[in-house]
């Protein structure tokens, strides 16, 4: 019996399980990004002094995401990891964790996720602003993206991938929230990463540097007095989650996309 329907099915309900796909959590749906995040102007700026883009050759090649062509399984988890805001985006590490992060309201963490997203973002496009890339889709036109793409999207700057960014920050405040599963919630976090070569919308070198800028910022916001409360207050949510004893059914379908494409 052919398999592949079957496992296209699987792709598809995890995709519409997935942040992106629908609101969950009592239909609140991604939470709108906060006025500020843990670093100041002055931090922000020195952070982004401090870092400079490394060499990229501007030529997709067709080798840099095997095993994850458009229609796979991966190409679907990545087109549901292009979500990058709580509480939607918490599903992320939902398998790593074993529960269900949207089942239910989780207030700390959102407020924790959506601090670091919003450094993110500003340190971000501080770079991108003095260090112009174009993303692969606008270099060769012919490349599909796994999202839809405005025109100011598709000219925007590739580097630093911005989902590489929030990805390692991400993977690095789930390890503290979650310790016993830190290697693999860093894992998780990466593969948010790898997700943006999938969709062909920034180049290995944007994400290698991206996780670097991820990880130095999230050691930034860690040391300020907001995040080691809001950590807290998130942490008691994590473990609350845990102990409920939910799955997210999608996660059979990530195994097999993450397994598929490392192959």
């Amino acid at each position: 019996m052919d398999q592949r329907p079957l496992i296209r099915t699987a792709a598809v309900a995890a995709l519409m399980l997935a942040p992106g796909a629908c609101a969950t959590g009592g239909g609140s749906g991604p939470a709108p990004l906060p006025a500020s995040g843990y670093l100041d102007a002055a931090t922000l700026g020195a952070l982004s002094g401090a870092i400079t883009p490394s060499l990229e050759t501007l030529a997709w090649t067709g080798d840099e995401t095997p095993g994850a062509a458009p229609g796979s399984d991966r190409w679907w988890m990545a087109t549901a990891q292009a979500e990058l805001r709580p509480p939607e985006a918490a599903q992320h590490f939902d398998c790593v964790l074993g529960t269900r992060l949207a089942g239910a309201p989780r207030p700390a963490l959102t407020r924790l996720m959506s601090r670091l997203l919003a450094d993110a973002d500003s340190l971000t496009r501080r770079l991108a602003a003095q260090h112009h890339r174009a993303r692969p889709i606008a270099v060769d036109p012919t490349l599909q993206p796994c999202q839809r793409v405005k025109d100011a999207m598709r000219d925007s700057p590739s580097w630093p991938a911005n989902g590489a960014v929030v990805g390692a920050a991400y993977g690095e405040m789930f390890a503290a929230l979650a310790p016993d599963r830190a290697e693999a919630a860093r894992r998780e976090g990466a593969e948010m990463g790898v997700s943006r070569v999938v969709c062909r919308m920034n180049w290995p070198g944007d994400v290698r540097d991206g996780a670097n800028i991820g990880r130095t910022l999230y050691a930034h916001a860690a040391a300020t007095p907001d995040f080691t409360a809001d950590l807290e207050a998130a942490r008691t949510e994590v473990a609350a989650a845990r102990a409920e004893g939910l799955t997210n059914p999608s996660c059979a379908a990530e195994r097999r996309a993450l397994r598929t494409s490392s192959n």
